[in-house]
């Protein structure tokens, strides 16, 4: 029997309530969501240890809110949708899902999966971010929080999109580590090889663009570590 927290995210009733029985039987905690932005303030204040999501989703789509939680944690995500084309699954697996199951499913089956899911995480030594995955973040001149992409720099607010908005998050999330433009690929855009890392330096280009006319000079906040890469390090 597992006592692991599993939220459910999808706007079906009937699938939420079918999974989360069979889950619940095997010893599972499961609490639901049906809508994005809902999920995003649970989130904001709570740690599960897998998460399964659908891609269609109200308020913020199912891709975009496992972009937010890859960005901020290495918690597992399950993708259960009705959407079955190869570049939906493709996409999924781009925006970090751990698996990606097909409507109508066997919930024994998804049970299945997730158990061996979490047991690999756990032998890989997985542990969740504490507190919630995607927690606001005040820093001196920084201030972000996930659950109303509510972003500012000196207390003036900035519009960001979703790229800036997970790569600024992470930079930030990790004050005083820089990173390469490689490690930066492979935690905002989950790519684990690609020789292209120009598209680092055009979104951090824009955000400091964005920065600087939001509050003049903040751009520099975000420093480059010649020769190796970026990072909000003072």
């Amino acid at each position: 029997m597992s006592t692991a927290q599993i939220l459910i995210v999808d706007e079906e009733r009937h699938t939420r309530n079918t999974l989360g029985r069979y889950l619940k039987k095997e010893g599972f905690r499961v609490l639901e969501e049906s809508h994005g932005l809902s999920a995003l303030r649970r989130l904001s204040n709570r740690s599960f240890d897998l998460i399964v999501l659908d891609i269609e989703l109200p308020g913020i789509n199912g891709l975009e809110l496992c972009h937010i939680i890859k960005t901020a944690s290495n918690t597992p995500v399950v993708f259960i949708t009705g959407k079955e084309s190869e570049q939906d699954v493709i996409g999924g697996f781009q925006a970090g899902a751990d698996d990606f199951v097909v409507k109508p499913f066997s919930p024994r089956e998804v049970v299945h999966r997730i158990s061996g899911i979490l047991y690999r995480t756990s032998t890989q030594g997985y542990r969740p971010h504490k507190p919630g995955p995607v927690s606001p973040i005040a820093l001196p001149r920084i201030g972000m929080d996930p659950s109303t992409r509510k972003v500012t720099v000196d207390g003036a607010r900035m519009e960001l999109t979703v790229k800036e908005f997970e790569l600024l998050y992470y930079l930030a999330a990790n004050f005083g580590m820089p990173f390469s433009r490689q490690q930066l690929i492979r935690a905002v855009w989950k790519a684990a090889f690609q020789n292209d890392t120009r598209t680092v330096d055009t979104h951090v280009k824009r955000l400091r663009e964005k920065m600087n006319g939001a509050s003049p000079g903040s751009g520099d906040i975000i420093q480059t570590i010649r020769g190796f890469g970026y990072g909000i390090v003072e």
